[in-house]
């Protein structure tokens, strides 16, 4: 049997790419080791060699390594084992030395970035052909809906081991969309939406080129819509210029509802709905409404049933009235095209965790406009309103939320309503886990806002925030991308303090700065747990943390200006397994406050380079990132924190610890201190491990 199957030589080709063309395999781990009956046998086939020979021959002149020669050797071991050895002696491959491409539209293909792709490669076949029909794809999608074949009539010299690509392109004549006919299968009952209606869905209209991405992207939508369990759409030629498109609809369950119930330990008793309406008021248009329900048992007015929540829970004062969501989306269909997809969502909510806090949104209104300006560039306008307060005691806002300064807690515990406007343009926005290797995308965001605090004190923000990223293959194993995200909230200089948590900006973690924790890097508190107590001048006991301290964790505060530029080369092959993926990365960047745009030239980036594997997986890359930090930890403001136990009243303390002080220590009865100094810079722990930092996640960084 053959126990083994290697290739030697093959320095153009990896074997991974080999052994899948080959009938010769090794036999079954299970068998050569134990040699069980399990898994597969493969017996040593003389004439299969040959053909394995032939084909791997073949497979190089597909390539353009014209010349290779192949032998197939086998080294015995033993009475009834062999090593199967193919060794490759590779010729130098046919390069090419010109590119003649004609017929081609100009609006379909960009001819000089296929030449410069073809030109001086190796004379591929297999890439040949790639470039063939992908073209004559894009052609037959710029409305040449009846292009014949291309005629490839490349050739090659064996001698000087040149070659010329020349492909003739037969687009036709430019085919437009004639008549628009719907039809719709369920004659029973009038449709949700009208043929009209429908029509004004689609991407194309009659006298528009019959482009195959505009009927997918109209199929696509009216999917989107949920209102159809089927939809095709075929195209009839009329004559040479013009085709007939009929779309058929079979339309869904226009109702559906679904409650669900159950317990929780933190719950107690809890249940949910969703009721969906696809063709509101006899309108076409979509509502859906979302209802969620907990603390169903002891809070009032539904209580009563106190005795079969968890014990942990009665006594706590956020779990004496209902968590609850109430939620209402309108999605308007038909009304402003299909170019324009508005909808508008309502909702009220509370929720809460127990001995911690309370959330409330009394009301939150979410109105939304997208269209799609050209093919892979979206824009977004929004309008958002939300009326939200949050109960917590300090100690809870400090060590949850990482809000420690009195700054952070005005706009975070005072009700501060929220009015804001925005803008967003996205060309060609990626998912997280696509792995691109060549293209360029970009996104920009605008957002005006308007809040008052404590529904007094008004403020006004601008926010900027531009991402671009690019990615280029430059080897058939290497893939370069890049990443440069800049972001500035624009607010009154002596309010800026104020500007609410969630408008803030944070870096560092898996997707930005991987030499920091996430959103570690910049303006942050240190929650330690030692201090010494010292008396000042004027009788103020104060705690001061010790300068040989280090500290339990670091809460981010966050900045109103940040920028974030990474640069990352990626392998596209496997090793030392095909699956395996590496990557070698340098990121840098900053987040910190300023009132001067500016002010980017004199913020010190902090740079972290490092080294991530990826396991390609069906959900994307298994992400790990190991990224070294060389920086020593920054002076920043130190707080002491004791937790509060609300079951027997008492709240919990947060107290500034930093050297030179004046907050002073609780119980004494004097005012807590305006601000707190950020001049604690905790002991720096030695060694490497403490400055390399873990990422994991799934999906590339960027």
């Amino acid at each position: 049997m053959v126990d083994g199957v290697s290739f030697t030589g093959n320095r153009r080709i990896p074997s991974g790419d080999l052994a899948p063309i080959i009938a010769t395999e090794r036999t079954g781990l299970w068998r050569r080791t134990f040699g069980w009956n399990v898994g597969p046998l493969t017996c040593l086939d003389t004439v299969e060699l040959r053909l394995d020979a032939t084909r791997i021959h073949d497979l190089y002149e597909e390539r353009g390594y014209f010349g290779t020669a192949v032998r197939a050797t086998v080294e015995r071991h033993g009475e009834r084992r062999a090593r199967v050895k193919f060794i490759i002696e590779e010729a130098a491959a046919v390069l090419v030395e010109s590119v003649i491409v004609t017929g081609v539209p100009p609006e379909a293909v960009n001819l000089r970035e296929l030449e410069r792709r073809l030109l001086h490669a190796p004379f591929d076949s297999l890439v040949r052909k790639t470039v063939r029909d992908s073209v004559q794809g894009l052609v037959k999608g710029r409305g040449y809906a009846n292009a014949l074949e291309p005629i490839d009539s490349s050739r090659f010299d064996p001698v000087t081991r040149r070659g010329t690509v020349r492909l003739v392109y037969r687009p036709g004549p430019l085919v437009r969309v004639g008549p628009i006919v719907v039809r719709f299968t369920d004659t029973t009952r009038a449709p949700a939406l009208d043929a009209d209606a429908v029509k004004s869905l689609l991407r194309f209209h009659t006298g528009q080129r019959l482009e195959p991405r505009r009927i997918a992207g109209s199929q696509r939508d009216l999917y989107a819509s949920e209102l159809y369990r089927s939809v095709r759409i075929d195209y009839v030629p009329v004559d040479s210029t013009v085709d007939s498109v009929f779309v058929q609809l079979t339309e869904g369950d226009r109702r559906r509802a679904r409650i669900g119930a159950g317990w929780g330990t933190l719950d107690c008793f809890r249940a949910q709905s969703r009721y969906v309406e696809e063709n509101f008021l006899s309108s076409g248009h979509r509502v859906e409404l979302n209802g969620r329900l907990s603390k169903i048992g002891m809070a009032a007015p539904l209580g009563g049933f106190s005795g079969l929540c968890a014990p942990t829970t009665r006594d706590d004062p956020f779990s004496q009235d209902l968590n609850y969501y109430a939620g209402a989306t309108l999605n308007l269909r038909g009304l402003l095209g299909a170019n324009l997809r508005p909808a508008l969502t309502l909702f009220t909510e509370r929720r809460s965790e127990p001995y911690a806090y309370e959330q409330k949104t009394d009301i939150g209104a979410v109105a939304s406009l997208a269209r799609e300006l050209s093919p892979r560039l979206m824009a977004t306008t929004q309008y958002q309103y939300v009326d939200a307060t949050t109960v917590a005691d300090r100690a809870v806002s400090c060590t949850t939320f990482g809000f420690c300064r009195l700054e952070d807690l005005t706009s975070f515990l005072l009700p501060s309503p929220i009015h804001s406007v925005s803008l967003s343009f996205a060309r060609d926005p990626l998912l997280p886990t696509s792995d691109p290797d060549h293209g360029v995308r970009w996104q920009l965001d605008l957002k005006y806002g308007h809040t008052a605090i404590s529904r007094t004190t008004p403020l006004d923000f601008g926010r900027v925030q531009g991402e671009v990223a690019t990615y280029r293959q430059l080897s058939e194993w290497l893939v370069l991308a890049s990443r440069v995200q800049a972001g500035f909230v624009f607010a009154p200089k002596d309010r800026s303090v104020l500007l609410p948590p969630a408008e803030r900006f944070y870096s560092g973690g898996q997707n930005s700065v991987r030499g920091f924790g996430q959103n570690l890097l910049g303006p942050g508190s240190y929650i330690v747990d030692t201090l010494v107590t010292k008396t000042l001048p004027d009788g103020t006991v104060v705690g001061e943390v010790p300068a040989t301290a280090g500290y339990k964790r670091i809460a981010p505060s966050g900045g109103n200006a940040m920028w974030v530029a990474n640069v990352e080369l990626r392998t596209r092959r496997g090793w030392p397994a095909d699956l395996l993926r590496w990557a070698f990365f340098v990121d840098a960047g900053q987040v910190w406050n300023s009132n001067d745009v500016f002010s980017v030239l004199n913020a010190q980036p902090k740079v972290t380079p490092g080294i991530g594997v990826r396991l390609m997986t069906p959900l994307g890359p298994f992400r790990m990132d190991i990224g070294y930090n060389p920086y020593p930890l920054e002076a920043g403001p130190a707080f002491y924190v004791v937790n509060g136990d609300l079951a027997k009243g008492t709240l919990g303390t947060v107290t500034c610890v930093s050297p030179g002080t004046h907050d002073p220590m609780p119980g004494s009865g004097r005012p807590a201190a305006a601000s707190c100094p950020a001049t604690f810079t905790p002991t720096g722990r030695g060694g490497l491990l403490p400055r390399l930092a873990f990422q994991f996640s799934i999906g590339n960084a960027f």
